[in-house]
């Protein structure tokens, strides 16, 4: 139904504006962009777009030397991008990004006009308005202002059809911020304010706890309400009121991305969950919203957090829902991260949407985590139906050690394959032990295996020892960790890792641990230990 309306809503909203005199925009700038940790404007200086191939038919523009990323220009997710790399480069793409859209012809195309892509475009043009001035495609302000404007109507009309959500918020939000950029639309603040607020209470259920697990989207959310905090005037807060609540939020969200934050700034990351906002920087948020909370949630949205000495330890245990039409299997609860200081050691590398949109899928990757796999390779057969259910987590200690024993049941067809993980970490943080244990009802084809892949980071440099299990792997600080198991059939080999931060692939390495379906019982042990810290170490 929201489709056919769109396409109304874009028509009525057209004609009002042909007929609508509209003054100049009172220009301001956010000051939001550039965030220091982008390193994406490397594509730009390498000439990302020149002679880049665009299909006319769907509008979509491959970029050279990345068969894989792919910008859509009628969502313009882009924009998000080009923008916060703000330099004199990223503004002529803009330019000519813009004029191949035709999104200045007005012209309705429902891909362009998305309700949450609109709300995101909005979002970029108001928050670095300064951008999009510098370029020659809005010469004239009452182009821009038309174009803030329309958007602003379409999405007041068609947010009516929209649930409350992160989507709904992306568009008040845009709303929002565009409403100190048009001087003579009657746009209360106030009253989009209680919007988003509406909004932001949606994302909790009765029992205070946060709906998404997405760590991205959280810091987005913060990002927003800081921001509207610095900029609103007293008279937007009627009275006070509705500035508590707002920080009210920030007291809830700031202990959860503090529990969620690994080394160098980054965050966990989960499923669809990059562990980066393109627009968002961790430490500045959380150091802008100054929360009265200052505590750190240990289980925040189904992550279990320790920190032993210099270590920083994230064990996600989600409970999986039923997974359907896939050849393998990870298992995404019992997938764990872990830091030394600012230092990654292990990091999943999950498939995610980058955060310049929700529709343009900037890469796909396989879930690449550290946890159980399986992989099913029966004859005449093409997809397989898998069933998880989390069973029990316990959390003790004792005076020295910090014990997490945790069990999942696994199954698809009559297969039924429990799964067993056991760490004790000691407080001192030099030491992570884990006995792992796959246990099945049943032995079945031989030439189905499961397997416990330990993905490291592309900055740790790693290389085997002296014997075939056993590996040593360095950090950029020059710590030197081991890495030992009692198995012995173990595959080193490279892997490619996605950088969410400059969206390049990197070569990184990953130690695999395998058996086939054949055993009822296999047991899995292994420890990563600190060998030796030195300035002189070298590889």
């Amino acid at each position: 139904m929201l489709k056919p309306l769109n396409y109304l809503f874009f028509y009525i909203c057209k004609v009002f504006f042909k007929y609508k005199r509209i003054s100049k925009i009172n220009f301001m700038d956010f000051n939001t962009y550039p965030s220091e940790k982008i390193v994406l404007s490397k594509h730009l200086e390498n000439g990302i777009l020149r002679n880049s191939y665009i299909n006319k038919e769907i509008i979509e523009l491959k970029i050279r030397g990345n068969k894989k990323l792919i910008y859509a220009l009628n969502s313009f997710q882009w924009l998000f991008l080009l923008s916060s790399i703000n330099s004199y480069k990223s503004k002529k793409y803009t330019e000519y990004l813009f004029k191949k859209s035709n999104i200045l012809e007005l012209n309705f195309n429902y891909l362009a006009w998305r309700p949450d892509i609109t709300g995101l475009r909005l979002l970029a043009l108001s928050l670095n308005i300064n951008f999009i001035i510098l370029t020659r495609i809005f010469e004239k302000n009452n182009k821009l202002a038309l174009l803030l404007g329309l958007h602003v109507l379409y999405l007041k009309l068609s947010k009516l059809f929209i649930y409350r959500s992160i989507k709904s918020l992306r568009i008040n939000m845009g709303i929002f911020f565009c409403s100190f950029l048009l001087t003579e639309f009657s746009l209360k603040r106030n009253t989009i304010l209680k919007e988003i607020i509406k909004d932001l209470d949606c994302i909790f259920d009765k029992k205070n706890k946060i709906k998404t697990r997405n760590p991205s989207d959280l810091l987005e959310i913060l990002f927003f309400i800081n921001r509207i905090l610095k900029f609103s005037s007293t008279a937007d807060f009627s009275n006070g009121k509705i500035d508590k609540i707002l920080k009210k939020f920030q007291n809830k969200i700031c202990p959860i991305l503090k529990g969620l934050r690994l080394g160098n700034g980054l965050l966990v990351r989960s499923n669809n969950c990059s562990g980066f906002s393109i627009y968002c920087e961790l430490e500045k948020e959380l150091f802008d919203a100054s929360p009265s909370d200052i505590s750190i949630k240990k289980n925040p949205i189904g992550f279990i957090r320790f920190n032993p000495g210099r270590l920083t330890f994230l064990l996600n245990s989600e409970i999986s829902e039923k997974k359907k039409n896939s050849s393998d299997f990870m298992c995404s609860a019992f997938s764990f991260e872990l830091t030394s200081g600012q230092n990654i050691l292990f990091q999943n590398n999950s498939s995610f949407l980058c955060n310049i949109g929700t529709s343009d899928e900037i890469i796909t990757l396989k879930n690449q985590m550290n946890t159980l796999g399986l992989k099913i390779q029966e004859e005449n057969r093409k997809s397989v139906d898998f069933e998880s259910k989390l069973i029990e987590i316990k959390q003790h200690r004792d005076l020295k050690y910090n014990y997490l024993d945790v069990n999942k049941v696994i199954s698809y067809d009559e297969t039924i394959i429990s799964y067993h993980r056991n760490f004790f970490i000691p407080f001192a943080g030099n030491l992570i032990s884990c006995n792992e244990k796959i246990i099945l009802n049943e032995t079945s084809n031989k030439n189905n295996f499961f397997f416990i892949p330990f993905y490291l980071h592309p900055d740790v440099e790693a290389w085997k020892s002296d014997s075939s299990n056993n590996f040593l792997l360095k950090l950029k600080n020059n710590e030197i960790w081991r890495f030992d198991t009692d198995q012995k059939n173990l595959l080193f080999e490279e892997y490619q890792f996605l950088d969410p931060l400059d969206l390049v692939m990197k070569k990184g390495y990953r130690i695999v641990l395998t058996n086939y379906f054949n055993i009822k019982e296999t047991f899995f042990n292994w420890k990563l230990y600190l060998q030796s810290f030195s300035k002189r170490i070298s590889k």
